[in-house]
């Protein structure tokens, strides 16, 4: 999984807002009427991959198994993993909350 989910979140938070924009004559406009309908959990997992804690930790891991010529950065991709996994608690809960937490693949 990737924190596409976040990013979707922070888009999310950025429409919700009226947006402006410039034309080339110096004039505004405002988008107005923007709709959003909330997705089933169904709909959420179907296009949001896994959503587990444990699964995005392991997916960096074997990322990272793939950076060998690049040793910074595969440092920095395990450092990721480290870190999702000390969060892992936290993180499924919110995803529990958000109800899209799909069940570990990796923990198998």
């Amino acid at each position: 999984m990737r924190f596409g989910n976040l990013a979707a979140l922070a888009v999310a938070a950025m429409l919700s807002g009226p947006a402006l924009a410039q034309s080339e004559q110096g004039e505004f406009s405002a988008l107005q009427g923007l709709e959003a309908q909330a997705l089933s959990v169904e709909e959420m997992q179907s296009i949001s991959g896994q959503l587990n804690a444990f699964d995005m930790a392991a997916n960096r891991e074997a990322v990272a198994a793939q950076l060998d010529a690049f040793p910074r950065l595969q440092a920095l991709v395990l450092r990721r993993a480290d870190f999702i996994r000390n969060h892992a608690a936290e993180i499924n809960a919110a995803f529990a909350k958000l109800g899209i937490l799909t069940p570990c693949q990796s923990c198998q």
